[in-house]
């Protein structure tokens, strides 16, 4: 770490690099808390942001120990930490959230059973022998499933959607369960649910038991990654009953597991106006971002306000915002660092300054909002032409040139 005189600030730890930890650090400062992140690469997300690092990998007992043995405590940037790893350091303590609750939720097959174990609406699962895949594939052929990795999975990897009719469908599902046997990941299989619309629910919790939710609002994914965010959905044709049905079980499950921070929840909604929860992440997500320029007070401002036993702020948002992913265009892949979006005096752009872009990798993402909900039109068309603006000059620096084509020999003259 390095000598910066940070006495009498509170210091926190925040393992993991990424474009979470970024805006976490950067939304540190205004607290008066200094960030400290564990990372092995100074010019990643977070560690371009934050001048106090500690050298080391996430998963290392040993690099975790040094982290929380300077700091007053520590947050996570992804669920998917190594907790036998923090166990061993002997502060585990000093994390946000618990240790205990992190292992649970990291495995979504739990998450599963919790649910049931909440009598929460989820939709029926059952977990599947990776050892015998074509017989797992064979009992499951009749009626189809999504088959889901039990951890690691995100973003639309780990998930395979299982189509009764498809001979070749079957083969990828058996590959699917291959793998699986081979990384030593347990899997489950759901009932594919015929949604109306995909919606979440941010929430934070305070250490005193205070909680607070951000207006439910309306996902949309692309090949699993998510894409856009707007809402409130109460302004979008929800019933306001769903969004009260929402944060009662997102205060259920906060409550239930004595969750400490900001945690966001995934919802299904079907055609018959049904929540069912698809998942749970103990931590900020993409799902909040919205919170930067909509809410009067940011999830992640909110995170750290629990983690560290401030009052929770306020989380009312304008009449209408909309939060757009900015996505590698397809077939371009690049180590450059390509440039943002131009911001407008309509749109707000939060750059993530990673390394090098790939087909659906995440770059960064553009807020607009307003207080009024007739400017919606306006609003999304901003957002759209700035994205298509954007996309449309990667693609004219890092497309392939066309080939020159040489004329035919009758056609050479000396």
């Amino acid at each position: 770490m390095s000598g910066i005189d940070i006495t009498g600030q509170k210091r926190w730890g925040i393992i993991g690099d990424g474009q979470l930890a970024r805006m976490l650090a950067l939304a540190a400062y205004p607290l008066g808390i200094r960030p400290v992140v564990l990372t092995g690469d100074q010019s990643s997300p977070a560690g371009q942001v934050c001048p106090l690092i500690v050298r080391g990998h996430p998963g290392s007992r040993d690099d975790l120990h040094t982290l929380l043995s300077q700091v007053d405590g520590a947050i996570i940037e992804s669920e998917f930490v190594n907790c036998d790893a923090l166990e061993a350091t002997g502060l585990a303590d000093k994390v946000v959230p618990s240790l205990k609750s992190i292992r649970l939720l990291q495995n979504k097959l739990s998450q599963k059973k919790l649910l049931n174990e909440l009598a929460l609406p989820t939709s029926p699962f059952q977990e599947i022998s990776t050892r015998e895949p074509e017989a797992a594939v064979n009992a499951l052929a009749k009626s189809g499933a999504v088959l889901k990795f039990a951890s690691f999975g995100y973003d639309g990897k780990g998930v395979y959607v299982l189509k009764s009719d498809d001979s070749a469908s079957l083969q990828g599902a058996e590959d699917f369960l291959i793998t699986a046997r081979k990384r030593q990941i347990s899997v489950y299989a759901e009932d594919f649910v015929p949604f109306e619309r995909e919606v979440a629910m941010m929430t934070a919790r305070s250490a005193k038991g205070d909680i607070k939710t951000w207006p439910l609002v309306v996902t949309e994914q692309r090949s699993g990654v998510c894409e856009r965010v707007t809402g409130p959905a109460i302004n979008l044709g929800i019933d306001r009953s769903t969004e009260q049905a929402a944060a009662i079980i997102c205060e259920k499950i906060a409550v239930h597991l004595g969750l400490t921070g900001v945690f966001a929840v995934e919802f299904f909604l079907t055609r018959d106006g049904k929540l069912l929860v698809n998942e749970i992440a103990p931590r900020v997500h993409n799902s909040g971002h919205f919170t930067q320029d909509a809410g009067s007070t940011s999830q992640f401002e909110n995170h750290w306000r629990a983690a560290c036993g401030m009052p929770l702020g306020l989380t009312s948002t304008t009449a209408f915002f909309v939060m757009q992913n900015i996505l590698g265009p397809p077939e371009i892949t690049t180590k450059d660092n390509p440039a943002p979006p131009a911001p407008t005096s309509d749109i707000h752009v939060h750059w993530y300054g990673k390394r090098g872009m790939s087909p659906g990798r995440k770059l960064g993402h553009i807020n607009a909002v307003n207080h009024d909900f007739a400017a919606r039109g306006d609003i999304l068309a901003s957002v759209a032409s700035a994205t298509a603006q954007w996309a449309d000059r990667q693609k004219s620096i890092y497309s392939p040139p066309t080939p020159l084509l040489e004329p035919p020999d009758h056609e050479i003259k000396n």
